[in-house]
């Protein structure tokens, strides 16, 4: 679980330096970087569960697997609320003017547009749904990697 924390940790701080460096990642930009994360901290979970006891079932494979990518999935789901509520607070109120922009343009009423948009375009909204991607996404990993440890990698660990 340290493991994932540090790489939970490590991501949040990429996420903040290109803050700081004025190149804030927009809409799903950082997500790769999410996966590539997600992807690296359930291998080394595995892996390591493995080199303790090479007899290691399938399930347990997949439980610890899943457990650390949860893990993760929550910690950045806490990390963007904050984020976008405090440190990149406008955003949102940017994302909502070039909508409503475009809907007026397509000839809607800004009446009717802003107020739906600004029910949406939250911090907590974009958290749940960014936790509920990572999680979903954790579940693959666990699968897949899981699938690749328990059949090939179990191999080199005897």
């Amino acid at each position: 679980m340290y493991f994932t924390l540090f790489t939970a940790l490590a991501v949040m701080a990429l996420r903040l330096a290109l803050f700081a460096l004025d190149r804030p990642a927009e809409g799903t930009d950082f997500m790769l970087v999410h996966l590539l994360a997600m992807a690296t901290v359930v291998f080394f979970t595995g892996h390591r569960l493995l080199m303790r006891d090479p007899g290691t079932t399938f399930p347990d494979l997949l439980r610890e697997n899943f457990r650390n990518a949860a893990i993760y999935a929550l910690a950045m789901g806490v990390f963007l609320w904050i984020y976008f509520a405090v440190v990149e607070h406008g955003s949102f109120a940017a994302r909502i003017d070039e909508l409503v922009a475009r809907g007026v343009a397509d000839g809607q009423p800004e009446a009717v547009i802003r107020p739906r948009m600004e029910q949406f375009f939250t911090p907590f909204n974009y958290a749940t749904i960014s936790f509920l991607a990572m999680l979903a996404a954790g579940a693959f990993h666990t699968l897949f990697i899981g699938a690749l440890q328990h059949k090939v990698l179990r191999r080199f660990t005897q």
